[in-house]
């Protein structure tokens, strides 16, 4: 690799770790977004369940699992951005050099399951799952078969998407 090739790919590692960055400061403005639009949803919809119609409960799950569509675009760039990293740069970083293969790079380190984390995960989700039960317990209490069945059903069919989109971007984990 030539010295203008090394400063090529030294330039785009910096620029690739500053989007990385950002996309993980935006991402948590958006979960933290999420659980105060989400929660106060709830609450004002709850302390006037007297002058409007119980179901309305569902509105604030549905709210969750798109915001947590917006939290996985993020949470899947960073990962694209890591496995770009890990299988391109990383590589010819070690090669020129002459970085020692007992020495684990940073994106390397990342894949160990040690390195892992998922109570970001296992948060997010939760409270999803939370406001989702709210929403569904309100659709069904009284159950009406043309409101609460189609409420119902479009609720758990996003939320099955909302669950494989938190499972997707593992294919990025090396094999």
């Amino acid at each position: 690799m030539s010295e203008g090739q090394q400063a090529i790919a030294w330039s785009l590692f910096a620029e690739l770790r500053k989007e990385l960055v950002e996309s993980q400061r935006i991402r948590t403005q958006v979960i933290g977004f999420k659980i105060t639009f989400v929660s106060a949803a709830v609450g004002v919809i709850a302390t006037n369940l007297d002058k409007i119609p119980l179901p309305l409960l569902m509105l604030p799950a549905f709210a969750a699992v798109f915001f947590d569509f917006l939290i996985n675009s993020y949470s899947f760039s960073i990962k694209r951005i890591g496995h770009y990293c890990r299988e391109h740069l990383e590589p010819a970083v070690r090669k020129e050099l002459g970085v020692p293969d007992d020495l684990v790079l940073w994106e390397e380190y990342l894949l160990a399951p040690y390195a892992r984390q998922r109570f970001a995960f296992l948060g997010n989700l939760g409270f999803t799952a939370l406001v989702s039960a709210i929403g569904v317990m309100a659709a069904v209490n009284p159950f009406r078969l043309a409101v609460s069945v189609p409420l119902v059903l479009i609720l758990i069919v996003l939320l099955g998407f909302d669950l494989y989109a938190y499972l997707a971007p593992d294919r990025f984990r090396h094999k």
